[in-house]
């Protein structure tokens, strides 16, 4: 975590572990709703029966921290949405089993980083509440963590489909429970 990032309690979900943070030099980032962050990326693992524990962390942050982690790892100067770094490239699921094999040991599945400026831009662009714009970008880098790609057509079309349908299912949830 950078010294300009607020630390966050991990939020526990099952076995899985989120730890969302916020860039203190981005006002809008302190505000955002970090539990949403966490039950939307909490979600996705579920649909995806991804295999208990993983740690996932995720910074909010703004658009000149989205535009340099770009231009580091992408090659590409300019701001984007998100950005999601696997923790190990190749392997769609990293866990590991304990040393009584009877439990996993939670595994680093990567980071995420979301523009929170962005987020707002988007959510007026697409005509939906910025928390839905977050959970989507939120869902759509833990695929991205999962491995999953939207390069091709077919793979877009795959990516999309379950953002989308997690998304139905977390607002549907969180109506449910309120």
């Amino acid at each position: 975590m950078s010294r300009n990032a607020q630390a966050a309690d991990p939020v526990a979900t099952g076995q899985h572990c989120v730890e969302v943070d916020a860039d203190e030099d981005v006002p809008e980032a302190r505000l955002a709703n970090r539990q949403l962050v966490a039950d939307a990326i909490t979600c996705i693992l579920r649909r995806e029966q991804t295999p208990d524990p993983v740690v996932v962390n995720v910074l909010l942050t703004g658009d000149s921290a989205l535009r340099r982690l770009n231009l580091r790892f992408a090659d590409e100067d300019h701001a984007t949405d998100v950005l999601a770094f696997p923790a190990e490239d190749g392997e769609q699921f990293p866990w590991v089993t304990g040393a009584d094999e009877d439990r996993a040991v939670p595994r680093h599945l990567g980071d995420i980083a979301i523009s929170i400026p962005q987020v707002a831009r988007q959510a007026q662009d697409h005509g939906v509440t910025t928390e839905r714009e977050l959970a989507m970008l939120a869902i759509h880098g833990t695929l991205h963590l999962l491995g999953y790609d939207h390069a091709e057509p077919d793979e877009e079309r795959e990516m999309f489909g379950k953002t989308d349908a997690a998304l139905e299912q977390l607002f549907a949830d969180s109506n449910n429970n309120a």
